[in-house]
Protein backbone atom coordinates (compact mmCIF):
# COMPACT_ATOMS: atom_id res chain seq x y z
CA UNK A 1 0.00 0.00 0.00
CA UNK A 2 2.41 2.34 0.73
CA UNK A 3 4.66 1.87 -2.51
CA UNK A 4 1.26 2.43 -4.60
CA UNK A 5 0.71 5.39 -2.42
CA UNK A 6 4.32 6.76 -3.21
CA UNK A 7 4.03 6.03 -6.92
CA UNK A 8 1.06 7.68 -6.93
CA UNK A 9 2.54 10.76 -5.33
CA UNK A 10 5.69 10.74 -7.97
CA UNK A 11 3.60 10.77 -10.61
CA UNK A 12 1.30 13.76 -9.50
CA UNK A 13 -1.86 11.69 -10.24
CA UNK A 14 -4.67 14.21 -8.95
CA UNK A 15 -8.31 14.82 -9.55
CA UNK A 16 -8.86 17.41 -12.58
CA UNK A 17 -11.73 18.63 -11.21
CA UNK A 18 -11.33 22.56 -10.62
CA UNK A 19 -7.68 22.53 -11.26
CA UNK A 20 -6.52 25.63 -13.71
CA UNK A 21 -5.16 24.28 -17.18
CA UNK A 22 -1.53 23.27 -17.48
CA UNK A 23 0.80 25.88 -18.94
CA UNK A 24 4.48 24.70 -20.21
CA UNK A 25 6.55 25.41 -23.05
CA UNK A 26 7.96 23.24 -26.05
CA UNK A 27 10.81 23.39 -28.20
CA UNK A 28 13.93 22.28 -29.70
CA UNK A 29 16.39 22.45 -32.63
CA UNK A 30 18.71 25.01 -30.91
CA UNK A 31 21.40 26.60 -31.31
CA UNK A 32 22.57 26.02 -34.85
CA UNK A 33 26.25 26.86 -35.39
CA UNK A 34 27.85 26.76 -38.46
CA UNK A 35 31.28 25.47 -39.19
CA UNK A 36 31.46 27.97 -41.80
CA UNK A 37 31.21 30.76 -39.43
CA UNK A 38 32.42 30.06 -36.41
CA UNK A 39 32.14 33.49 -35.73
CA UNK A 40 28.52 33.44 -35.06
CA UNK A 41 28.24 30.90 -32.66
CA UNK A 42 28.61 32.79 -29.32
CA UNK A 43 25.86 34.56 -30.65
CA UNK A 44 23.34 32.02 -31.70
CA UNK A 45 24.10 30.42 -27.71
CA UNK A 46 23.28 34.19 -26.29
CA UNK A 47 20.02 33.72 -28.48
CA UNK A 48 19.01 30.69 -26.42
CA UNK A 49 20.43 32.01 -23.43
CA UNK A 50 17.69 34.99 -23.91
CA UNK A 51 15.14 32.71 -24.59
CA UNK A 52 15.30 30.84 -21.36
CA UNK A 53 14.85 34.08 -20.24
CA UNK A 54 12.08 34.66 -22.04
CA UNK A 55 10.60 31.16 -20.82
CA UNK A 56 11.38 31.52 -17.62
CA UNK A 57 9.50 35.53 -17.40
CA UNK A 58 6.36 32.86 -18.66
CA UNK A 59 6.47 30.95 -15.60
CA UNK A 60 5.28 27.33 -16.99
CA UNK A 61 5.10 24.33 -14.73
CA UNK A 62 7.77 22.60 -16.70
CA UNK A 63 9.52 22.73 -19.99
CA UNK A 64 9.53 19.69 -22.89
CA UNK A 65 12.96 20.43 -25.28
CA UNK A 66 11.98 18.02 -28.36
CA UNK A 67 15.81 17.21 -29.51
CA UNK A 68 18.59 19.01 -31.72
CA UNK A 69 20.60 20.54 -29.38
CA UNK A 70 23.10 21.33 -31.98
CA UNK A 71 23.09 22.04 -35.99
CA UNK A 72 23.76 18.84 -38.23
CA UNK A 73 27.09 20.13 -39.78
CA UNK A 74 28.27 20.45 -36.19
CA UNK A 75 31.10 18.01 -35.07
CA UNK A 76 30.16 15.15 -32.29
CA UNK A 77 32.67 16.19 -29.87
CA UNK A 78 32.09 15.53 -26.36
CA UNK A 79 31.65 19.31 -25.71
CA UNK A 80 29.37 20.25 -28.43
CA UNK A 81 27.06 17.22 -27.21
CA UNK A 82 27.15 18.43 -23.81
CA UNK A 83 26.73 22.35 -24.02
CA UNK A 84 23.43 21.89 -23.57
CA UNK A 85 23.87 21.22 -19.74
CA UNK A 86 24.86 24.40 -19.71
CA UNK A 87 21.86 26.55 -21.18
CA UNK A 88 19.38 23.77 -20.11
CA UNK A 89 20.69 24.59 -16.66
CA UNK A 90 19.46 28.33 -16.66
CA UNK A 91 15.61 27.21 -16.15
CA UNK A 92 14.37 27.77 -13.34
CA UNK A 93 11.50 25.46 -13.48
CA UNK A 94 11.91 21.90 -14.65
CA UNK A 95 13.16 20.60 -17.69
CA UNK A 96 12.51 17.26 -19.66
CA UNK A 97 14.89 16.67 -22.84
CA UNK A 98 14.57 14.31 -25.72
CA UNK A 99 17.11 13.55 -27.78
CA UNK A 100 17.42 14.43 -31.72
CA UNK A 101 19.08 12.94 -34.46
CA UNK A 102 21.82 15.47 -34.57
CA UNK A 103 23.05 14.24 -31.16
CA UNK A 104 24.12 10.70 -32.37
CA UNK A 105 21.73 9.42 -34.98
CA UNK A 106 23.77 11.27 -37.67
CA UNK A 107 27.45 11.61 -36.40
CA UNK A 108 28.47 8.78 -38.43
CA UNK A 109 28.55 11.33 -41.47
CA UNK A 110 31.54 13.21 -42.92
CA UNK A 111 30.28 16.62 -41.60
CA UNK A 112 29.82 15.61 -38.11
CA UNK A 113 33.23 13.82 -37.38
CA UNK A 114 32.17 10.23 -38.50
CA UNK A 115 31.60 8.86 -34.67
CA UNK A 116 30.04 5.81 -33.73
CA UNK A 117 26.13 6.84 -33.34
CA UNK A 118 25.23 3.99 -30.59
CA UNK A 119 28.78 5.41 -28.54
CA UNK A 120 27.52 8.93 -29.24
CA UNK A 121 24.18 8.04 -27.89
CA UNK A 122 25.39 6.05 -24.53
CA UNK A 123 27.18 9.24 -23.51
CA UNK A 124 23.84 11.24 -23.42
CA UNK A 125 22.31 8.33 -21.96
CA UNK A 126 25.18 8.29 -19.15
CA UNK A 127 25.17 12.54 -18.87
CA UNK A 128 21.60 13.78 -19.48
CA UNK A 129 19.53 10.61 -18.04
CA UNK A 130 21.63 9.32 -14.92
CA UNK A 131 19.10 10.15 -12.57
CA UNK A 132 15.27 9.77 -12.25
CA UNK A 133 14.99 13.06 -12.09
CA UNK A 134 14.55 15.97 -14.86
CA UNK A 135 16.33 18.96 -15.78
CA UNK A 136 16.19 22.48 -14.76
CA UNK A 137 17.55 24.20 -11.08
CA UNK A 138 14.11 22.95 -10.02
CA UNK A 139 14.00 19.35 -10.98
CA UNK A 140 11.08 17.14 -10.94
CA UNK A 141 10.96 13.56 -10.04
CA UNK A 142 9.77 11.39 -13.22
CA UNK A 143 8.75 7.77 -14.13
CA UNK A 144 11.60 6.30 -16.13
CA UNK A 145 11.90 3.31 -18.90
CA UNK A 146 13.57 0.75 -17.66
CA UNK A 147 17.51 0.61 -19.65
CA UNK A 148 18.27 1.11 -22.26
CA UNK A 149 15.52 3.31 -22.95
CA UNK A 150 15.82 5.16 -20.09
CA UNK A 151 15.55 8.61 -21.91
CA UNK A 152 11.68 7.42 -21.87
CA UNK A 153 9.75 9.30 -19.20
CA UNK A 154 6.54 10.00 -18.44
CA UNK A 155 4.46 11.92 -15.40
CA UNK A 156 1.43 13.19 -14.86
CA UNK A 157 0.07 17.23 -13.85
CA UNK A 158 -3.41 17.78 -12.83
CA UNK A 159 -4.77 15.37 -14.40
CA UNK A 160 -2.80 15.41 -17.87
CA UNK A 161 -0.75 12.56 -18.79
CA UNK A 162 2.48 13.61 -20.18
CA UNK A 163 5.37 11.39 -21.55
CA UNK A 164 8.37 11.18 -24.01
CA UNK A 165 9.58 8.66 -26.73
CA UNK A 166 12.84 8.75 -28.41
CA UNK A 167 12.02 8.83 -32.02
CA UNK A 168 14.78 10.82 -33.55
CA UNK A 169 14.89 12.47 -37.18
CA UNK A 170 16.79 10.81 -40.21
CA UNK A 171 14.00 8.14 -40.21
CA UNK A 172 14.46 7.55 -36.51
CA UNK A 173 17.90 5.70 -37.00
CA UNK A 174 16.66 3.15 -39.43
CA UNK A 175 18.67 2.08 -42.59
CA UNK A 176 16.20 2.59 -45.53
CA UNK A 177 14.33 -0.21 -47.29
CA UNK A 178 15.66 -1.05 -50.72
CA UNK A 179 14.26 1.92 -53.20
CA UNK A 180 13.42 4.31 -50.17
CA UNK A 181 14.77 7.84 -51.32
CA UNK A 182 17.42 9.76 -48.92
CA UNK A 183 19.31 6.66 -48.34
CA UNK A 184 22.26 8.02 -48.99
CA UNK A 185 22.07 10.31 -45.34
CA UNK A 186 20.81 7.62 -43.54
CA UNK A 187 22.48 4.97 -41.18
CA UNK A 188 23.63 1.99 -42.40
CA UNK A 189 24.16 -1.38 -41.64
CA UNK A 190 22.60 -4.45 -38.86
CA UNK A 191 23.63 -2.84 -36.21
CA UNK A 192 21.84 0.23 -36.99
CA UNK A 193 18.70 -1.75 -37.80
CA UNK A 194 19.09 -4.21 -34.52
CA UNK A 195 19.48 -0.49 -32.29
CA UNK A 196 16.41 0.93 -34.36
CA UNK A 197 14.12 -2.53 -34.07
CA UNK A 198 15.37 -2.76 -30.12
CA UNK A 199 13.88 1.18 -29.46
CA UNK A 200 10.85 1.56 -31.62
CA UNK A 201 9.64 -1.49 -29.71
CA UNK A 202 10.43 0.19 -26.55
CA UNK A 203 8.94 3.38 -27.90
CA UNK A 204 5.63 1.24 -28.28
CA UNK A 205 5.46 -0.21 -25.50
CA UNK A 206 6.45 2.78 -23.64
CA UNK A 207 3.39 4.46 -25.59
CA UNK A 208 0.88 1.84 -24.53
CA UNK A 209 2.09 1.24 -20.80
CA UNK A 210 1.61 5.18 -20.17
CA UNK A 211 -1.73 5.25 -21.23
CA UNK A 212 -2.73 2.10 -19.44
CA UNK A 213 -1.70 3.41 -16.44
CA UNK A 214 -3.26 6.69 -16.23
CA UNK A 215 -7.05 5.74 -17.09
CA UNK A 216 -8.36 8.76 -14.96
CA UNK A 217 -6.28 11.32 -17.35
CA UNK A 218 -8.04 13.89 -19.14
CA UNK A 219 -5.71 14.50 -21.68
CA UNK A 220 -2.23 14.00 -22.87
CA UNK A 221 1.02 15.13 -24.67
CA UNK A 222 3.26 13.20 -26.26
CA UNK A 223 6.49 14.85 -27.32
CA UNK A 224 9.53 13.53 -29.49
CA UNK A 225 11.62 14.62 -32.00
CA UNK A 226 10.88 13.62 -35.56
CA UNK A 227 8.43 15.05 -38.45
CA UNK A 228 6.25 11.87 -38.10
CA UNK A 229 4.26 13.79 -41.16
CA UNK A 230 7.10 14.92 -43.30
CA UNK A 231 6.32 12.96 -46.10
CA UNK A 232 2.53 13.05 -46.17
CA UNK A 233 2.81 17.05 -46.34
CA UNK A 234 6.30 17.73 -48.74
CA UNK A 235 5.88 14.13 -50.76
CA UNK A 236 9.15 13.21 -50.78
CA UNK A 237 11.73 11.68 -47.77
CA UNK A 238 12.14 8.32 -45.89
CA UNK A 239 8.97 6.84 -43.80
CA UNK A 240 9.99 3.28 -42.78
CA UNK A 241 11.53 4.26 -39.35
CA UNK A 242 8.47 5.98 -38.37
CA UNK A 243 5.04 4.11 -39.98
CA UNK A 244 4.45 1.94 -36.58
CA UNK A 245 5.46 4.17 -34.20
CA UNK A 246 2.96 6.51 -35.93
CA UNK A 247 0.05 4.31 -35.89
CA UNK A 248 0.76 2.73 -32.57
CA UNK A 249 -0.15 7.30 -31.58
CA UNK A 250 -2.68 7.33 -33.60
CA UNK A 251 -4.62 3.79 -32.42
CA UNK A 252 -3.51 4.96 -28.99
CA UNK A 253 -5.06 8.17 -29.55
CA UNK A 254 -7.97 7.26 -30.57
CA UNK A 255 -9.01 4.59 -28.15
CA UNK A 256 -8.48 7.48 -25.42
CA UNK A 257 -10.73 9.76 -27.49
CA UNK A 258 -9.78 12.66 -25.37
CA UNK A 259 -7.34 14.77 -25.89
CA UNK A 260 -3.94 14.10 -27.27
CA UNK A 261 -0.73 16.93 -27.70
CA UNK A 262 1.58 15.13 -30.51
CA UNK A 263 5.03 17.93 -29.73
CA UNK A 264 7.88 17.59 -32.28
CA UNK A 265 10.67 19.38 -33.95
CA UNK A 266 13.04 18.79 -36.42
CA UNK A 267 11.50 20.37 -39.66
CA UNK A 268 12.16 24.03 -37.33
CA UNK A 269 8.41 25.27 -38.96
CA UNK A 270 5.63 26.08 -36.50
CA UNK A 271 2.85 24.37 -37.24
CA UNK A 272 -0.20 23.27 -35.41
CA UNK A 273 -3.48 20.95 -36.81
CA UNK A 274 -5.07 17.92 -36.61
CA UNK A 275 -3.58 15.57 -39.29
CA UNK A 276 -5.95 12.57 -39.46
CA UNK A 277 -9.10 11.27 -39.83
CA UNK A 278 -8.57 8.12 -38.00
CA UNK A 279 -7.87 10.49 -34.78
CA UNK A 280 -9.61 13.70 -34.47
CA UNK A 281 -8.71 13.96 -30.81
CA UNK A 282 -4.83 14.81 -32.13
CA UNK A 283 -3.30 17.91 -32.36
CA UNK A 284 -0.12 17.92 -33.59
CA UNK A 285 2.79 20.69 -32.50
CA UNK A 286 5.82 21.69 -34.45
CA UNK A 287 7.99 23.62 -32.52
CA UNK A 288 9.88 26.20 -34.91
CA UNK A 289 13.92 26.14 -34.26
CA UNK A 290 16.99 26.99 -36.33
CA UNK A 291 16.72 30.05 -37.51
CA UNK A 292 13.27 30.84 -35.50
CA UNK A 293 15.06 30.69 -31.71
CA UNK A 294 11.63 30.91 -30.71
CA UNK A 295 9.45 28.12 -27.95
CA UNK A 296 5.97 27.61 -27.39
CA UNK A 297 3.79 28.10 -24.30
CA UNK A 298 0.98 25.76 -24.38
CA UNK A 299 -1.71 26.19 -21.98
CA UNK A 300 -3.92 22.82 -21.91
CA UNK A 301 -7.58 22.77 -20.82
CA UNK A 302 -9.13 19.82 -21.33
CA UNK A 303 -12.58 20.73 -20.50
CA UNK A 304 -12.39 24.08 -23.22
CA UNK A 305 -14.20 23.52 -26.20
CA UNK A 306 -10.46 24.39 -27.66
CA UNK A 307 -8.18 22.65 -25.03
CA UNK A 308 -5.00 23.70 -26.63
CA UNK A 309 -4.10 27.31 -26.56
CA UNK A 310 -0.47 28.72 -28.37
CA UNK A 311 1.89 31.14 -27.85
CA UNK A 312 5.44 31.93 -29.31
CA UNK A 313 8.20 33.56 -27.33
CA UNK A 314 11.31 34.36 -28.34
CA UNK A 315 13.43 35.68 -31.48
CA UNK A 316 12.59 35.25 -35.13
CA UNK A 317 15.39 34.89 -37.19
CA UNK A 318 16.35 37.26 -39.74
CA UNK A 319 15.55 36.36 -42.12
CA UNK A 320 12.61 34.12 -40.62
CA UNK A 321 13.49 30.10 -40.68
CA UNK A 322 11.87 29.24 -44.25
CA UNK A 323 9.02 26.40 -44.59
CA UNK A 324 10.98 23.04 -45.31
CA UNK A 325 8.20 22.56 -48.11
CA UNK A 326 5.39 24.55 -49.87
CA UNK A 327 2.73 22.09 -47.35
CA UNK A 328 4.60 24.00 -44.45
CA UNK A 329 2.82 27.13 -44.19
CA UNK A 330 2.13 29.32 -40.64
CA UNK A 331 -1.58 28.82 -41.96
CA UNK A 332 -1.70 25.28 -42.25
CA UNK A 333 -4.16 24.42 -39.87
CA UNK A 334 -6.22 21.13 -41.13
CA UNK A 335 -4.97 18.73 -43.02
CA UNK A 336 -6.69 15.83 -42.70
CA UNK A 337 -6.04 12.64 -44.28
CA UNK A 338 -7.36 9.07 -43.54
Amino acid sequence: MRRLALLACLLGFASSAGAEPVRFVAFGDMPYCRPEAPERCAAEEGRVARLMGAINAARPAFSIFVGDTKGGAELCTDDKLLRAHSWMGLADHPLVYTPGDNEWTDCWQDRAGRYDPQERLALLRARFFAGPGSLGRRPMPLLRQAAPTIENARWMRDGVLFLTLHVPGSNNGRPAEPGEPGARSLPQGEAALAEFAARDAANRAWLAEGFAAAPEAQAAVIALQADLFFRRVCGQGYDSGYRAIRESIVQTAAAFGRPVLLVNGDSHYFVHHEPLDAAPNLTRLQVPGEADVQAVVVTLDPGAAQPFRFELVGEAGVPPQRPPCAGYTSSMRSTRSG
